[in-house]
């Protein structure tokens, strides 16, 4: 199913019915496999991910993910499964996230949009082979991803050029025990583990603050500035310009918030007035405690 309304370059489709789909090519042995579905209402049983006779899958009947071996279970996780309503199918559909990550006789379980390592089992017989989506009943399908198992792309590097063109890099994370890729900007890990294990920095779910050196800058001038996402999925969301002596970005949430700092700024800084942006989800009162303009 496509979206015909959509007006972007790439449509939202999903992928909708049960059976099997698989990439024509059945040489797959380390890979990285991760699948979006969701169950309809008639859905039920077994949908995910397989890769020969490896099949990790969200199972509608025990409330579990479940890896299997052929026939055999040989791992599972506890996790709450949620049909989708008729109505939400196109436009709202509660979506499940699962992966598996296969390195020789070794298999890695992730769930859940953060990505989270639910479990790790060991293989027997594992010979690769075709790779792709299953499903006992009728499921819907928005991804399908599969990737080399040793291989990472990181979200973290964006380049900035200064007014007065030079350009700084931002964002990398010093990493150990990994090859980069400098061309195509991803890095192999040398040995079996964890991506977290190549780094001593923790990664924000948040956005992280960058601050550049001090600019030369002289007031009534126009300057640009060129920022340039150098790794994919990095979202770009302000950028300040501010004193290089100090200055402050305040967040609040109520009117007494903006009250009380509106006189810290008119009556203890003797500041003509303050800014206010992202205006949309405020406190209705706020519009009330305005000082009235001429």
């Amino acid at each position: 199913w496509q979206n015909q309304n959509d007006p972007a370059s790439r449509p939202y489709s999903q992928l909708d019915g049960y059976g099997q789909v698989a990439w024509k090519y059945s040489g797959f042995s380390d890979v990285h496999l991760r699948a979006r579905l969701a169950f309809t209402p008639e859905g039920s049983g077994r949908a995910g991910i397989f890769c020969g006779n490896v099949f990790c899958c969200l199972n509608f009947n025990t409330q579990r993910i479940e890896l299997y071996n052929g026939s055999s279970l040989i791992g599972s996780y506890a996790t709450e499964i949620v049909k989708t309503a008729s109505a939400d199918l196109r436009s709202n559909p509660r979506m499940y996230t699962i992966e598996m990550r296969i390195r020789g006789n070794s298999v890695r379980v992730y769930s859940g949009a953060s990505n989270v390592l639910r479990f790790t089992a060991t293989l027997s017989g594992f010979s690769g082979g075709y790779a792709g989506v299953r499903s006992d009943g009728r499921i819907l399908c928005e991804l399908l991803r599969l990737g080399d198992a040793w291989t990472y792309e990181p979200y973290e590097r964006f380049d900035v050029t200064f007014p007065d063109g030079t350009t700084t890099e931002y964002g990398r994370l010093a990493r150990t025990g990994v090859t980069w890729d400098s061309e195509f900007q991803v890095f192999t890990v040398n040995n079996d583990v964890e991506e977290a294990s190549t780094r001593n920095q923790d990664i924000s779910m948040d956005y992280d603050f960058f601050h550049s050196g001090l600019l030369p800058l002289a007031c009534g001038n126009d300057y640009s500035v060129k920022i340039v996402p150098k790794d994919i999925n990095v979202w770009i969301s302000r950028l300040f310009l501010g004193d290089a002596d100090g200055f402050s970005i305040l967040y609040y949430q109520d009117v007494d918030s903006l009250v009380y700092w509106a006189n810290e700024a008119a009556y203890r800084w003797k500041l003509r007035g303050i800014a206010i942006w992202s205006l949309g989800q405020e406190d209705m009162r706020l519009w009330e405690a305005l000082p009235k303009q001429i």
